[in-house]
Formats: C-alpha cells, structure tokens, sequence
C-alpha cells in the first residue's frame, strides 16, 4: 500500500469514527498524524486507545455522579485479615460484577462493622467503571421519599418508582433498617416493581435473609418482599470483629 493509499484509508477511518458519533476519535488521529509522518497506522492504534481511555473514563464520571456514591472505593484495598474469614477468590469474582450483567441480586449482610457496606460500595464503584448504569441509595431514606410523595403528589411517586426501576444496579444499604409506619404495601409494590425490571440489585443489612419477614409489620408482605429479593440471589454473610475497633497484632 502507498503512502497515498494508507493517508486515504485512515481519512476513511476518521470518517466513519465521525459517522459514529466518536468524533474525539477521528480528531485525535487527524491530530497526531498531522505532527507525525512514520508509521501511520500505529498512529491510527495509539490514538485509538488513548480516545477508548478518555472516553471510558468519561463514562465513569458520569455514571459515578449518578450513582450518588460518596466516594470511590476500590476492591483492592480490601482488608483481608485471616479473623475475617473472607473468601478472597468469591469476593474478587463478584468485583468483577459479572453477576449485574447475568442479572442476578446479591445479599450482603452481617455484624456492625464487618465491611458490609465498603465491599458493597466497591462493587458498585466497579460498575460505573463498566459503564453500568448505578444508584445508591439507604433504605430508611428510601421508605421516607416514597411516603412523601405517594402522600403528597401520587403522579410523581409514580414516577420516582419508575426511576429507580431504570438503574441496571440499585444498591440499597441498610436494609431493612426502618421503623415502617404503614403495613409493608409500599415497599412490596417497590420490590415488585423493581423485580419486573429485571434488573440486578444489592441489599445490604444487618438481618441475615431468614429473619427479614420478621422485621415487617406484616409477615406476608414481609415474604413477598424476601421472595422478590432472593429470587436467583447470590447471599454473602460477612464475618468478623469491628474493624472501626479491630487492632490486629
């Protein structure tokens, strides 16, 4: 191939890249090419990933804001002391969040203390890296906005449980963590909706699974509503001291 033939075949590029709608692609080649006359197609591939990165990265940035995460907390800094008890393979393997694309839930629970809610905000960090669309969101604060709004206004209560049905990973801490002021009907219609969506979602709490329909004032919509949860779930209990307190030797 030509100099000429090569110039033309990476012009082509660029444009279908713009065609795409990956217009920082094409003109990052053009960029480069321009102070730079060897070797054009490793041009092309270098400039290549270098858009693939920044625009991951944009991604991530994006979905991270969304998610409403306070911080980015990364699995590789996950305490792994022996007293823990931690499957370190099953936890780096669920880090992966292969189980988000499977659509499968996940039940985090265990003492105060345990890295429940760390190990869980890990993993949704991850998915924003992976571009999943993510939400956080605590159960007490959940139960207080929908009463809200299906007391005040019902069309928006309508569409705040659209909106969280939305997210392909909602992550719900401290749960079910709340003094419930009506029979349970809310938060059934919530799970069952949020179950329709098909959806993956992470429950974390205290309650191991079993002692959930206990926690409802009633058993039934209690039942309903570990049912939905635990439908194709993958349970993690986590073991060990308070590591706010835990001084290992």
């Amino acid at each position: 191939m030509t100099g000429k033939q090569t110039r033309d075949t990476i012009n082509g590029i660029c444009e279908a890249l713009d065609n795409l709608d990956l217009v920082d692609a094409g003109a990052k080649i053009r960029d480069t090419l321009s102070s730079c006359e060897d070797n054009p197609l490793a041009v092309v591939e270098l400039s290549l990933k270098d858009a693939a990165t920044e625009r991951k990265e944009r991604i991530y940035k994006r979905r991270f804001r969304i998610s409403k995460l306070e911080e980015a907390v990364n699995l590789g800094d996950l305490l792994t002391y022996k007293v823990r008890q931690l499957d370190i393979e099953f936890i780096h393997s669920l880090g992966r969040v292969s189980f988000v694309k499977d659509r499968r839930n996940l039940v985090i629970w265990g003492n105060p203390g345990t890295g429940k809610t760390w190990l869980a905000q890990a993993f949704a960090n991850e998915a924003c890296r992976n571009g999943i669309k993510t939400r956080w969101v605590t159960y007490p604060y959940l139960c207080r906005e929908l009463r809200r709004l299906a007391t005040e206004d019902p069309r928006r209560f309508e569409s705040r449980l659209a909106y969280y049905s939305r997210f392909e990973l909602l992550c719900i801490d401290e749960f079910p963590n709340f003094e419930a002021e009506d029979n349970g009907y809310m938060m059934q219609e919530f799970f069952n909706i949020r179950s329709i969506s098909g959806f993956s979602t992470i429950v974390i709490g205290q309650a191991a699974p079993s002692a959930w329909e206990a926690l409802f004032p009633v058993k039934s919509f209690g039942q309903s509503i570990r049912g939905r949860i635990l439908k194709n779930a993958i349970e993690l209990e986590m073991k060990g001291p308070d590591l706010r307190l835990y001084k290992p030797n």
